[in-house]
């Protein structure tokens, strides 16, 4: 994961996000894939990776992840386990 640079921010019409690169495990299984754009954790925004890890160590078993993908808003439930 990193985060978005100032252009992919203005093109994602988003203050915050931090994009995908690769991906493996839960996320994987439920179709978190290369290229999204993580918008928020459980309804908190994210802008930054360390805040993102931060959220998912504090969630517990089930997150809601909204992403963006090819301009659409999507939320994904994701089973940690």
């Amino acid at each position: 994961m990193r985060e978005l640079t100032p252009e992919e921010r203005s093109q994602a019409d988003s203050k915050g996000g931090v994009v995908v690169q690769n991906v493996a495990g839960a996320a994987a299984k439920a179709g978190i894939q290369p290229g999204d754009i993580v918008l928020s954790i459980n309804g908190e925004p994210v802008t930054k990776t360390e805040q993102l890890r931060a959220l998912v160590a504090k969630a517990g078993k089930h997150i809601a992840v909204l992403i963006e993908r090819d301009a659409a808003r999507i939320f994904v439930p994701i089973d940690l386990g």
